[in-house]
């Protein structure tokens, strides 16, 4: 399990780093000594470089280095191609390296949450599968609702902070539409929708947003209804995500002041089984939109 303080800038430079480890391994060699050969071949590197591609912990990994290692180590043509293929997945053009400057702008607010691995990574997910217990999911927010919630929960924060915040919002909503994603499977707990956030016509306007969502073939939503009563999603909402590139699935939490994010394949396997099992226990398509509709006009 990774480190709850830290967070995966790149998930495929992590996998590379897996792969190649198991090269080496299979090679029985180690660190220093491949090292050492790749030295000998005129490649400048050391044991200590190496560690860090294998821990995933260098956000760029020259392709030339990889390379020379996936000679050193024999690979056959498909994990050569597997792992190169994971390499160029993780390179971004030349005019997307910078962060943000909408991230810039905000740094200090999303620096201490760890919040821009997150927005790093949902954009590239072709598939989300999001539980929430108390609010309605951030990718389907209205923006006043995102504001009134963020102002909620943030009260030490400025108006101008709270908007900064929003705007964040509002942006990674717009690049999640503009990524790969096929499905955004959206599980939200009735009391969330009932809970009063601003006023009613913002809730109004959330409520309405949501069915209006619904229509999208791209978005699957569905209300866990009040009567079903206690159950293990009561622990916490979560987001897990899906990649297209051959990366491990992730699960993410948000606690009440950093994001922690779990990529071993049993941790994730756990929210898997929960989501799938809520999932199947949410009222239907049809149902769901006809109790979102009974909750506008209840307004």
């Amino acid at each position: 399990m990774p480190d709850a303080n830290g967070a995966p800038w790149s998930l495929t430079l992590s996998e590379v780093g897996k792969r190649l480890e198991e090269l080496r391994e299979r090679r029985d060699l180690t660190q220093a000594a491949a090292a050492q050969r790749l030295r000998e071949k005129g490649i400048r590197t050391d044991t200590s470089a190496l560690s860090r591609i294998e821990t995933g912990k260098r956000r760029t990994v020259p392709r030339e280095l990889v390379e020379a290692l996936l000679d050193l180590y024999r690979a056959d043509t498909r994990a050569r191609e597997h792992i190169l293929g994971l390499l160029s997945a993780n390179a971004a053009p030349a005019g997307r390296r910078r962060r943000p400057a909408l991230w810039r702008r905000h740094a200090a607010l999303l620096g201490p949450m760890q919040f821009e691995a997150y927005l790093q990574l949902e954009p590239r997910a072709d598939l989300l599968r999001n539980y929430e217990l108390a609010l309605v999911p951030g990718p389907h927010q209205t923006e006043e609702y995102a504001f009134h919630s963020i102002a909620s929960m943030r009260p030490e924060l400025s108006p101008a902070q709270v908007r900064g915040l929003t705007d964040v919002r509002m942006d990674r909503q717009q690049k999640i539409a503009e990524g790969p994603l096929r499905e955004f499977q959206a599980l939200i707990e009735e009391q969330a929708l009932r809970r009063m956030v601003g006023d009613r016509n913002i809730m109004r306007g959330q409520l309405e947003h949501l069915v209006d969502a619904s229509e999208d073939p791209r978005n699957s939503l569905r209300v866990l209804a009040e009567s079903l009563g206690c159950h293990p999603g009561l622990a916490g909402g979560f987001m897990l995500m899906r990649f297209p590139e051959a990366t491990p699935d992730v699960v993410w939490l948000e606690t009440m002041n950093r994001t922690v994010y779990f990529d071993e394949e049993a941790d994730v396997d756990c929210y898997v089984e929960v989501f799938s099992d809520l999932w199947g226990r949410a009222l239907d398509p049809a149902g769901t939109r006809a109790r979102l509709t009974k909750m506008i006009k209840e307004l």
